[in-house]
């Protein structure tokens, strides 16, 4: 309901007594407020109609007319509409100057239309208004409870909503921290002040949690009618984050198992790894990668972000927390997996990361998840992982004394490789400080043989 609205409706006979523009006639109006204060402004709203028939206003001084109007676009008000008949036969040439000075537009009530009729138009019309706005939220709801019932990840979700409200919108974790957004041009503030954000409305996601996600939308109108369209597509929006979070706590313990079962080369056999593998509902057949990125710390915030991402970019999602570490397993990728990749390595570019695929064998993807949980502590940044790293080769190799020789052995020569040459990419370089050239350790282990 806009004030160029009551200029349109024939029935209320109002006309315009000054030369406000488009931007002024296109204001929202909240609700009608009927005073006859000479002062309403501790009792008023914004973008209230104030109706008023002028009792009491017997005065000519024009700076007291320019007080009244002053203070009116202080709170601000969306138009005046004053009644003519009651206590002025014309509408006050002060009034009339003040509205024109300070752009607020004067709408004159002629005798034969009472203000409660206004009252009552401006009231119907709002209701009306959320009315429909209930019912676009409700099937926006519905739209996207279908969405998420044929698989739909939450970017769908949010696009879904976005071209309802024709407004950015984004979904923060506890932390401040940005997990998804649409259009994924616009530019969202994060940390601990994202909500000092001007003009975003920010609604907490009904998750269950003492802290839940929060949903960000820019404002384009009133909030509250951000909020009747928001409120019932948000226990959707909660319901997805929360999917994705049920599907991996119902193979966490199995995740763990897994974990435990590759890292320990001593007590399990390949069978034993192999079962695992099972026990957790993946494809052996198909090629599987392997993620593993270090969540302590300030780096706890990025988790909510990769594991919705995680199950954006694959079909196949298995994910454990184990020790500060977030560990994944994939398999088919939803795009190219080209793609894929380039997602995940762009999900935070100063969380350490180690992504490595795709591995075809149970064996491989073994030694590979050696590697990576070793490799994540030596990098500072998302990275690709080389296809064979040489901590994973010691510990598939040895037995446990063994191990711990080799390990006091080539302790040196890590240090000494900690750097990579400057023609390394920076992929290459964090598996350049993790596994030395082959040549190094060959001489090593003669010279050591020799004596």
């Amino acid at each position: 309901m806009r004030v160029a609205d009551l200029l349109t409706e024939h029935s209320l006979q109002l006309r315009l007594e000054t030369p406000s523009g488009p931007k002024r006639l296109g204001q929202e109006i909240a609700r009608c407020a009927p005073t006859e204060h000479l002062d309403p402004t501790p009792f008023l709203d914004a973008n209230v109609l104030l109706l008023t028939s002028g009792i009491g206003m017997n005065f000519t001084e024009q700076s007291i007319w320019d007080g009244y109007v002053e203070r009116l676009t202080r709170v601000p008000v969306a138009a005046l509409a004053f009644a003519v008949g009651t206590a002025h036969t014309t509408l006050p040439k002060g009034l009339v100057t003040a509205c024109t000075s300070h752009d607020l537009p004067l709408l004159e009530v002629p005798t034969t239309v009472p203000l409660l009729k206004i009252d009552q138009h401006v009231e119907n019309m709002l209701q009306a208004e959320h009315i429909a706005r209930l019912d676009l939220g409700w099937s926006l709801a519905d739209e996207c409870a279908r969405l998420a019932s044929q698989g739909a990840e939450v970017s769908t979700l949010l696009a879904a909503i976005y071209a309802a409200l024709k407004s950015p919108i984004a979904v923060y974790d506890a932390f401040g921290s940005l997990i998804a957004q649409y259009p994924e041009a616009v530019t969202w503030r994060t940390g601990a002040n994202y909500a000092e954000q001007l003009d975003v409305l920010t609604v907490p996601l009904p998750m269950g949690l003492s802290n839940p996600c929060q949903l960000a939308v820019r404002l384009y109108g009133l909030s509250s009618e951000y909020e009747a369209l928001l409120a019932p597509v948000t226990s959707i929006l909660a319901l997805q984050l929360n999917r994705s979070v049920a599907v991996d706590a119902s193979s966490h313990q199995d995740m763990l198992r897994f974990v435990n079962r590759c890292v320990g080369w001593s007590e399990s056999t390949r069978s034993d790894v192999a079962n695992a593998f099972h026990e957790l509902g993946l494809s052996r057949r198909a090629e599987t990668t392997l993620l593993v990125a270090d969540i302590s710390g300030d780096h706890a915030a990025a988790a909510w972000k990769l594991r919705v991402a995680l199950h954006d970019r694959f079909h196949d999602v298995r994910i454990a927390e184990l020790d500060n570490q977030l560990i994944a397993l994939v398999q088919f990728p939803r795009e190219a997996f080209a793609e894929a990749m380039d997602g995940l390595l762009a999900v935070h570019p100063e969380l350490p990361l180690v992504l490595r695929g795709p591995t075809h064998t149970i064996d491989e993807l073994r030694i590979a998840l050696v590697h990576a949980l070793d490799l994540v502590h030596h990098v500072k940044r998302p990275v690709l992982a080389p296809v064979l790293g040489l901590s994973a080769v010691v510990a598939a190799a040895a037995g446990r004394g063994a191990r711990e020789s080799a390990e006091r052995f080539l302790a040196p020569s890590s240090s000494t490789t900690s750097s990579a040459p400057p023609s390394c990419s920076p992929r290459c370089a964090r598996g350049c400080a993790t596994t030395p050239s082959p040549r190094a350790p060959a001489r090593n282990s003669s010279s050591t043989a020799t004596r």
